[in-house]
C-alpha cells in the first residue's frame, strides 16, 4: 500500500494543472469474497452501503470497519443500485426478476417484483422515485412510486426505444433527477446513443442523439449533471475496455446539444461523478479526472473499478475484488 500511495502522489504532482493531490489512500473491505459492487452510497455519517454481485446489500461502518449483510443475495439477479432518503433505503435487483427493496440497515423487504423486467436504475429526489428498466413492448420500462400508497405506477408519458436499444446497469448512474420536475436517462445499442430529458409536469420528452460509439455493448453508460445547464456522459465499448475514443461528451445547455470531449478518458468508463470544479470517471482500466467540465480527461490511476462516490475531499472507488479505495484529496 505504501508503494501505491507514493505512485499516486507522483501522478498528481506530475500534472501541474491539477491543483489537488492525494494525501492518503485506505482500503476498505466490503466483502470477504470476490464480489464486485456497482454502487456505493452514503447512509449516515459513519455508514456506507454497497450493492454487490454475490453478497447482497452490505453496510460498512467506517469507524470500526464492521460489515453487515442487510439484504441477503437473491438467486434471480444482483443488486445494481441503491437510493437513500433520510433513514430509508431503496435497492434494486437486476436480473430475471426486477425487485425493489425498501427498509433500513435493520430490515428491508421487497415492495416491488416483476418477472422478465431487467432494472437498470433507481433515482430518488425528496419523495419522487422512479425505476428504469430495459424496454418492454417497444418502450422503456418506467415506473414512478406513489409516495402515499407505495405502489409503482406506469408513467403517463412513455419513451419508445429504437431496435436493440437499452440502458446499462453498470453503476446505477444511467439516470438522474435534475429536479422534481425533470428526470434524465441515457440509452444505447446497435445504432443508437441517446440522452432523454423527461418533463414530468408537462409530460414532454426531449431525446437527443449523442456523439458516442454505437453498437452491441456500446454507448452511454453514466451521466452526471451538477447544475441545470452543465452535464457529462461517459461510456464506450465495454468489450474493448482500453479503447479511448467516442466514450465521453458534455453539454452546457441542459442537454439540448452535446459535444464530444476533446481529450477522451483512457478507455471504457461505466461511472461518472463530481462537482462543478472536478469530475471523476472510472471503468475496467482505471480512473480519470476532468477539471474543465468534461472537455478533457486525464489519467489518474490503473485498476478495475465499478462505481464512484465523491464527498467533499474524499473519493470512494469500488473494485471487482470485494474492496473499496478511499482517497483523501487535499486542495
Amino acid at each position: 500500500m505504501r508503494n501505491l500511495i507514493c505512485f499516486l502522489g507522483l501522478i498528481f504532482l506530475s500534472n501541474p494543472g491539477f491543483a489537488q493531490k492525494v494525501i492518503s489512500i485506505d482500503t476498505m473491505r466490503f466483502s470477504a469474497d470476490t464480489s464486485y459492487s456497482r454502487i456505493v452510497v452514503r447512509y449516515d455519517k459513519k455508514t456506507l452501503l454497497f450493492g454487490t454481485s454475490k453478497t447482497g446489500v452490505i453496510s460498512v461502518d467506517e469507524q470500526d470497519h464492521s460489515r453487515k449483510v442487510i439484504i441477503p443475495p437473491v438467486s434471480s439477479g444482483e443488486f445494481r443500485d441503491i437510493a437513500v432518503s433520510a433513514d430509508t433505503l431503496f435497492a434494486i435487483v437486476s436480473g430475471d426478476v426486477g425487485i425493489v427493496y425498501k427498509g433500513h440497515p435493520g430490515a428491508a423487504i421487497p415492495v416491488f417484483s416483476e418477472n422478465g423486467i431487467f432494472l437498470d436504475d433507481i433515482s430518488l429526489l425528496n419523495d419522487e422515485l422512479i425505476i428504469l428498466g430495459d424496454p418492454v413492448d417497444g418502450k422503456f420500462f418506467l415506473r414512478k412510486r406513489n409516495a402515499e400508497t407505495g405502489t409503482f405506477n406506469e408513467l403517463d408519458q412513455q419513451v419508445n426505444n429504437k431496435p436493440n436499444e437499452g440502458c446499462y446497469a453498470a453503476s446505477g448512474t444511467c439516470a438522474q433527477f435534475l429536479n422534481p420536475q425533470t428526470y434524465l436517462f441515457v440509452s444505447g445499442g446497435d445504432s443508437s446513443a441517446r440522452f432523454h430529458s423527461m418533463d414530468l409536469w408537462s409530460k414532454t420528452t426531449l431525446s437527443v442523439k449523442l456523439p458516442l460509439k454505437t453498437g452491441e455493448g456500446c454507448g452511454p453508460f453514466s451521466l452526471f449533471f451538477w447544475d441545470p445547464m452543465n452535464g457529462v456522459i461517459v461510456g464506450g465499448d465495454y468489450r474493448k475496455s482500453s479503447e479511448a475514443s467516442q466514450n465521453a461528451c458534455f453539454t452546457i445547455d441542459g442537454g439540448k446539444t452535446w459535444t464530444a470531449s476533446e481529450v477522451y478518458p483512457n478507455g471504457y468508463r461505466s461511472c461518472v461523478t463530481g462537482n462543478k470544479k472536478i469530475l471523476f470517471s472510472c471503468g475496467t482500466t482505471g480512473i480519470d479526472y476532468s477539471k474543465d467540465g468534461g472537455k478533457s480527461w486525464h489519467f489518474l490511476m490503473k485498476g478495475n473499478f465499478c462505481a464512484l462516490l465523491l464527498e467533499k475531499k474524499t473519493l470512494y472507488a469500488t473494485s471487482n475484488k470485494g474492496y473499496c479505495l478511499k482517497l483523501k484529496i487535499k486542495k
